[in-house]
């Protein structure tokens, strides 16, 4: 491996190079293993000629803590001469006045406080003193400009890794494994090593690692660890020491750190290494915090700190605090967005709190406390999901591993199975609403192969997994899970939910006179228990795609505006976007065509908020009927290549309505005959090539030239 590869950066160089002629102290922080030495190394070599009075390196990182020794150790480190008795920071002071110069100081991180009183001293003496510091937490100082050192893009993390790793990848995809290396420099060069022919041929070892399973063998050989006692562990958690640093960080040594390296200091041995210094650099309740934060998968919220972090040495009232304190060690990532503010460990750092948390012994606790936190917030979800629907799907969406991570606890634990299913059925509306059919079904399907003890959870995960399958377009799996829901569901629970399904089942087989039957049944049912939604309102879609199928749009129209009004006095926004798909089909059918129209845009920009999938897909071969009866036809071809591209995509079948289908075919045959094969082929290849979050802006805006 190549030590010196030095990749990207060209937007950090060009940033921190101008930010260096407009201001005099710059800090560039960041994560174990992100690379702020050598950005500083090569920043150095660059800015270099506008230096006159040179460019100074020198390395701190086991740099002495008080304010004279610091002084002394860098004045040696750069040579300074001075009349024996003379303080170390005059003789600095005098060194720097003569001509511009600029001062990299790295690895500030153990001597932050001493290093950021000298440089403060140092720049207040020197106006021509320009200082560059590397550190994972700031030096404090009032004029210190932070530079935020975040992983390479993934362009060039994939380029690093296949120079280094050459032909050595095998099948591993580089992408992937740079992306669960968090595009981390050092992440890179050492898995690159740890997949050298001299020890397992192959990077595929490596990605083995990090698949994603809490704390293993393989998790921990990543960092390159050996276990510690109880007694180190419980040491280093009191803040005693650091059994990690203590052991294994030996730098070599304060001095001027040479332009050229020819290997890589101690502390970027390994990754367990690197992150033990960050753990160093920690207060007890830090440490604490970081290893219980490390059950997170994903981003998660003060709350979900609070309830799933707190206890014992960490007080609820301290996990802020303790969060504050992990974000200026760059432990932690901040991010905010529509949800408020987030955080989030980095794969790397949460594979390492995770090693740690096993140690402590609180694994499975934290686990199941996790999985109680989410299990409530699913229940919440799900009971005020009707009038708050885009709000809870904004927020659950940065959920999703958490819930995932909360499933796969309870399926690991025969104990657990039925909270399992109960978590997975009361996010029914993320599987069957919001475009995670694909998930839903899985993880529908194994928790009921788990347990087939009759159980309400058990009752409610089939009817929602009949939902799902439907969504997917697998007709018969719905049908028997439907069969098995009624068989088990002794207490009638789920009686109105079998009569709509099947109902629906019933109008995709064009049988009408069945299909009102039983979604007559089935709103009595749900009018009398109150169930507005999944329950009743839904029920519109069969009744008026029954009356479609019989020919009656007049009446068809007439039932669906009045579901649409009870859907937004209930605030039911998702069965706003099937109502108005089934309008714009209806309206087209009398004729309508700009109603229609209207009608098809709404549906398409009411799916695109909830990331419903299926809908869009829908939508699309809506619009390809309305095009083609305009005559539109490049447009509609189009939109047929765009439409089919993305049902393949998804892996299943079109869920078409017996109406839709039967026009869609007809338009594919007119298109065909008047555009021609070779047009038709070509205009449905663009179409295909463009991706279905443009096919639907396209379609929005209808114009595809």
């Amino acid at each position: 491996m190549e030590a010196d590869v030095f990749v990207g950066r060209e937007t950090e160089l060009a940033d921190v190079s101008a930010l260096l002629e407009r201001v005099r102290h710059v800090t560039l922080t960041g994560p174990a293993g992100v690379g702020k030495t050598c950005l500083a190394l090569r920043l150095a070599d660059a800015l270099e000629p506008a230096f006159p009075g040179g460019v100074h390196v020198v390395e701190l990182s086991e740099a002495p803590t008080d304010l004279d020794s610091l002084a002394e150790t860098l004045a040696d480190a750069i040579g300074v001469r001075r009349e024996p008795g003379t303080p170390a920071l005059r003789g600095l002071v005098e060194e720097f006045l003569a001509r511009r110069t600029l001062l990299v100081l790295d690895t500030c991180d153990r001597a932050v406080g001493a290093t950021g009183i000298l440089v403060g001293l140092l720049l207040r003496s020197v106006e021509g003193l320009r200082v560059l510091t590397t550190s994972r937490q700031r030096l404090g100082l009032p004029g210190e400009h932070l530079y935020p050192v975040g992983g390479l893009p993934d362009a060039d993390a994939v380029h690093l890794i296949t120079v280094l790793a050459g032909d050595r990848l095998g099948d591993t995809d580089p992408a992937e494994l740079c992306r669960r290396l968090d595009n981390l420099p050092l992440a890179i060069r050492l898995a690159v090593a740890e997949g050298s022919p001299d020890s397992c041929g192959t990077l595929d070892g490596l990605a083995a690692c990090l698949d994603g399973r809490p704390v293993s063998t393989a998790g921990l050989a990543a960092f390159d660890g050996h276990v510690t006692s109880p007694d180190e562990l419980a040491s280093a958690l009191e803040g005693r020491t650091v059994p990690v640093a203590e052991r294994e960080i030996h730098a070599s040594g304060i001095g001027a750190a040479p332009r050229e390296r020819t290997g890589a200091p101690r502390r970027h041995s390994s990754m367990r290494v690197a992150l033990g210094w960050s753990h160093e650099l920690c207060t007890p309740q830090e440490r604490l915090l970081w290893a219980r934060a490390s059950v997170f998968a994903g981003t998660f919220d003060i709350e979900a700190a609070e309830e799933v972090c707190a206890g014992g040495a960490l007080a609820a009232k301290d996990v802020l605090d303790g969060l504050l304190g992990l974000l200026d060690k760059s432990v932690l990532v901040r991010e905010e967005g529509e949800g408020g503010v987030r955080y989030r460990l980095l794969n790397t750092v949460r594979e390492f709190g995770l090693v740690w948390l096993e140690r402590l012994g609180e694994t499975d606790e934290i686990q199941r406390r996790h999985r109680d936190h989410y299990l409530a917030l699913s229940a919440r979800a799900e009971m005020s999901w009707q009038g708050r629907q885009l709000e809870w799907y904004r927020r659950l969406v940065l959920e999703c591993g958490n819930m995932r991570g909360a499933i796969e606890y309870c399926y690991a634990r025969p104990a657990e199975y039925r909270k399992g299913l109960d978590l997975v059925g009361n996010l029914w509306f993320l599987w069957a609403c919001c475009g995670m059919q694909a998930p839903g079904d899985d993880l529908l399907q194994r928790g009921l192969d788990l347990d087939h003890t009759p159980s309400p959870e058990r009752v409610k995960a089939l009817w929602v997994h009949a939902w799902v399958s439907i969504q997917r377009g697998d007709l018969v799996r719905a049908e028997r899970i439907l069969s098995e829901c009624a068989a088990e569901d002794a207490d009638g629970y789920a009686t109105a939910y079998v009569s709509q399904f099947k109902a629906h089942l019933a109008v995709v087989r064009g049988d009408v006179v069945e299909a009102l039957r039983l979604i007559k049944h089935a709103r009595v049912r749900h009018r009398s228990t109150g169930n507005v939604f999944p329950g009743f309102l839904p029920t519109y879609t069969v009744v008026a795609t029954a009356m479609m199928l019989a020919d009656h749009n007049d009446q068809a129209v007439s039932v669906l505006r009045e579901g649409r009004e009870l859907c937004e006095s209930c605030g039911d926004y998702w069965t706003l976007i099937r109502l108005d798909l089934l309008l714009a089909q209806a309206e087209h059918a009398l004729g309508n065509t700009s109603s229609a129209l209207e009608y098809a845009c709404t549906s398409l920009r009411g799916a695109r908020l909830f990331g419903d999938s299926i809908s869009l897909m829908e939508a699309l071969e809506v619009f390809v009927v309305i095009a083609e009866a305009c005559a539109d036809d490049t447009f509609a071809a189009t939109m047929f290549g765009a439409s089919g591209a993305a049902w393949k995509d998804a892996g299943v079948p079109p869920s078409r309505s017996p109406m839709i289908a039967s026009r869609f075919r007809a338009a594919e045959l007119r298109l065909r005959g008047r555009l021609g094969r070779a047009e038709f082929d070509r205009l449905e290849a663009r179409g295909g090539s463009i991706g279905l979050r443009d096919a639907v802006e396209h379609a929005l805006q209808g114009d595809f030239s």
